[in-house]
């Protein structure tokens, strides 16, 4: 059964490994700020919490679904085109997240973008002109509506706060 479904195992362990780190933060560092405490506007933790449990309960079903053999067809590990690609994706997107905090999110975001784009099959030119409107759209609304702070990085760089 292992071999068989072999990537549903996989994609079972990320998935589940998620909501742990969620409520690691919660009691660590977002606890620390004190931003996991108090009302619901107060509480920084209360949403990500939230989205956590359901993913606990999705990852729940999903076990059942793998263990009980309720797929409709196995996923061994012969890569197949698809399959590299979101190993590739999900390589990417793991990188990003380790150097966010460290480029910030005006280094690391459109390269990122510009990476993914790629990989899905546009040209270079195209890419990184998209990365780089995706990059300022987002950051127009998050700092310059929403008032967030998007991780700076080394550079302490941004342009809507």
């Amino acid at each position: 059964m292992l071999r068989k479904y072999a990537y549903d195992w996989a994609a079972w362990l990320f998935f589940a490994a998620l909501p742990l780190l969620v409520f690691q933060q919660n009691a660590g560092p977002l606890a620390e700020q004190g931003a996991a405490s108090g009302g619901p506007m107060a509480n920084a933790a209360i949403y990500p919490a939230i989205i956590a449990w359901v993913m606990v309960g999705l990852a729940a079903v999903n076990l059942l679904r793998i263990l009980g053999g309720r797929l409709a067809q196995g996923s061994a590990p012969e890569p197949t085109p698809t399959t590299r690609l979101a190993l590739w994706a999900t390589l990417l997107v793991l990188v990003y997240l380790l150097a966010l905090p460290w480029l910030g999110y005006y280094l690391s975001t459109p390269l990122m973008l510009a990476i993914f784009f790629v990989l899905l099959g546009l040209r270079l030119p195209l890419a990184a002109a998209g990365a780089l409107a995706m990059t300022m759209v987002v950051a127009a609304v998050f700092e310059g509506l929403l008032n967030v702070v998007l991780p700076l990085g080394i550079f302490k760089f941004t342009l809507f706060g």
